[in-house]
């Protein structure tokens, strides 16, 4: 541990840890083991990977869901002459090809990484050529599907973790309730109680405060006060971008000079707007969620949530930006009926037609395996076939593996390749090769730019030799510094376990199965906005009630912070959303009119609600449609129920056929499905036992 004192204090300019840090870098470089670190935003999670990490003698690999987030944390260690770098698709050849020459020479202490970059084959080869002496996990209630935020990716990282034998993992999170805590400590091997470090959630110096209004101009009215007396920089969160922008619109004629950031606007803006929000000492930003991951700003004073927000995790982490300096910061919560369906439709928007997820089961249940036992799929062309969201998509696969055991997920491939000369030396090897890997990657390239692209599947079959090995020659050049190499069109590969049903009849029941998975889904979302609704106006201490949320009952002394709503008046706020239960048949005969649709009732309640889905972008039924969301105020499962009348009447018979899509949205019947032809794969070893030879048979 000396050496980790003399890391904190040389490097990162700190004289001691705070709070248990210390306890999880002696777990993590005394005792060997792994740990989960459950400390809220603010609280120093970073440190307890980043100082291991140059205490040890290899590669700390970081998995960080966002890349702006992975870049603020690779600018500051740089800043600090730590020797770190991130992976992704921002950026150019030449500097990924530099971040893998210093990865594979050992130099590299610290690599960023999304858990998408875990589907690529060269970058798995890559990290079987290195000792990864410490795997990071960050938000890692992702990897839970009880969390709020549940990506099937993340179930990848334990078995990455298990296949290329890590020595130790951290999984850190900010917003882990006890039953999530316990998902992530069986799926990484964690000691449920040695091996968890926990921060309760209260933070003393921030009122939390609700207030209910009823249009926007009531929340610019209570919060202009604010925000012209206000000591230090403000973030004010919005549900939509275009609602940033309007808030933005209202504050300025008022001597404000509010910033906007959101999703949709260039990267080279938001950073600009980032830095200068950074820089400020009194600035306001007007942002979605987009705004935040990474924002270690100290003096944040406020933090206004103009819209609820989603869920009672995404609140804790947002406020949780405010006050880290320990000063007195505010933390106001708008409740509007006007904001619910909104809020609502962000809930029930995954969903799709039960008749979409037996169609989607037909063509992978009639997917012949390769040689290996693999079946594959493209997933973006998949989400537009069938109408289903693409993370709803990786759902549903992942349904069939957790809860069914017919596949197990095995490293996708890329089935596409662009390659081009790094060096000239390097090159004209590449072309004097005569390997029969080569010989097969040459004959099948075909000119590109300045380079070639490699069909792998159309090589594979021509040459007889094995896609996997073709993709790691490939690989072999790159690694050598030879070639500058993209891969694209990633294709996700299962392994078989045991035959998927066949006869319609089995396929329906399993469709059923899935579909009322899917409707528990929307209910939990919807349950956990009326969370936040109670949270706000139940008579309790919000100070208390935020943190027993998260499992700390006794975290409040006298379970009364004597600063929010609830401390201040003695009772919570007044609200009831309602939404009308009786569309207006005007309405519904606009949209009936305006979408043939007939076969899916629940499209056309979407698009009268104003949800989007692959389908409806596709036929221009979604956001430029000026019918889109026009019953908004009308309770979505009403709407079904109103849609679902008028399909029945035309025996769910569409019309006529809607303007002819693009032929990857044209849907396919039983019958006219065919089996792929043979592939060619590398397989994976299965999923059994601890990921590292010292924690194999300690499972906790």
């Amino acid at each position: 541990m000396e050496q980790a004192h003399a890391v904190l204090r040389d490097t990162f300019g700190f004289p001691g840890f705070r709070h248990t840090q210390e306890e999880v870098i002696q777990r993590l470089l005394v005792e060997n083991d792994n740990a989960l670190v459950l400390f809220p935003t603010g609280g120093g999670k970073s440190l307890c990977y980043q100082v291991p990490a140059l205490c040890l003698d290899g590669l700390t690999l970081v998995i960080s869901p966002l890349i702006a987030l992975m870049k603020d944390q690779v600018d500051a260690l740089v800043n600090r002459n730590v020797k770190a770098a991130s992976l992704d698709s921002t950026l150019t050849a030449d500097r990924s090809a530099w971040v893998k020459q210093e990865v594979l020479s050992g130099s590299m202490k610290m690599l960023y990484v999304a858990p998408e970059r875990l589907n690529n084959e060269s970058f798995v080869a890559m990290m079987r050529k290195v000792k990864i002496s410490l795997l990071a996990v960050d938000e890692s209630h992702c990897i839970s599907q009880w969390g709020a935020s549940f990506r099937p990716e993340y179930l990848k990282i334990a078995r990455f973790a298990e296949e290329l034998d890590v020595e130790r993992v951290l999984c850190l999170t900010a917003t882990a309730t006890k039953t999530v805590a316990e998902d992530i400590c069986k799926s990484f091997f964690i000691h449920p109680t040695e091996g968890v470090f926990r921060i309760p959630v209260y933070r003393p110096n921030l009122a939390l405060r609700a207030h209910v209004a009823n249009n926007m101009n009531d929340k610019v009215a209570h919060v202009l006060p604010m925000l012209q007396s206000r000591t230090g920089p403000v973030i004010i969160y919005v549900t939509l971008q275009k609602q940033a922008e309007e808030i933005a619109d209202r504050l300025r004629p008022h001597g404000l000079e509010p910033m906007v950031y959101h999703a949709g606007l260039p990267a080279e803006e938001r950073e600009r707007i980032q830095m200068q929000f950074m820089e400020s000492d009194r600035g306001i930003v007007c942002a979605t969620i987009a705004f935040g991951m990474g924002i270690d700003k100290a003096n944040i004073r406020q933090v206004i949530h103009f819209h609820m927000p989603k869920t009672l995790e995404n609140y804790s982490q947002e406020v949780g930006r405010a006050g880290r300096d320990g000063l007195e910061s505010t933390c106001l919560m708008f409740l509007s009926a006007a904001d619910i369906p909104v809020l609502e439709g962000f809930a029930r928007g995954d969903t799709c037609a039960k008749r979409d997820i037996e169609l989607w089961l037909q063509e992978v249940a009639m997917a012949k395996p390769a040689p290996d036992g693999t079946i594959d799929f493209n997933h973006y062309h998949q989400a537009k076939i069938y109408d289903i969201r693409q993370n709803v998509l990786n759902l549903s696969f992942a349904e069939l593996e957790l809860d069914h055991g017919y596949i197990r997920a095995v490293t996708p491939y890329y089935s596409v390749y662009d390659i081009s000369a790094r060096t000239n030396d390097g090159w004209k090897k590449v072309t004097s090769d005569r390997s029969k890997q080569a010989q097969a990657l040459k004959a099948c390239w075909i000119a590109k730019g300045t380079g070639y692209q490699i069909d792998m599947a159309k090589a594979a079959e021509y040459s007889k030799i094995n896609r996997a090995d073709l993709a790691r020659y490939v690989s072999e050049w790159e690694f050598a510094g030879y070639i500058n190499c993209k891969a694209s069109q990633v294709r996700a590969r299962y392994q078989v376990l045991k035959p998927l049903p066949k006869a319609p009849e089995e396929i329906q029941a399993l469709a059923d199965q899935l579909f009322t998975r899917m409707l528990a889904r929307e209910e939990e979302s919807v349950q956990k906005l009326r969370q936040v609704m109670e949270f706000a106006t139940n008579d309790d201490c919000l100070a208390h009630a935020l943190a027993s949320y998260f499992g700390d009952d006794d975290a409040v002394p006298n379970q009364m912070c004597g600063k929010c709503s609830f401390c201040l008046s003695g009772s919570g706020v007044e609200f009831a959303a309602t939404a009308s239960c009786k569309p207006d048949p005007r309405q519904i005969q606009a949209i009936l009119n305006a979408c043939t649709v007939r076969d899916d009732p629940r499209l056309l309640a979407r698009m009268a609600f104003g949800i989007t889905s692959p389908r409806l972008t596709v036929n221009k039924w979604s956001a430029a449609h000026p019918l889109f969301g026009s019953m908004v105020q009308v309770d979505f499962n009403a709407l079904v129920e109103a849609f679902e009348k008028e399909c029945k009447k035309v025996g769910y018979v569409n019309l006529e056929p809607p303007s002819p899509p693009p032929k990857t949205a044209q849907k396919r019947s039983y019958t006219q499905y065919s089996s792929y032809g043979s592939r060619s794969s590398s397989g994976g070893s299965s999923y059994r036992g601890g990921y590292s030879k010292r924690a194999r048979g300690r499972r906790y």
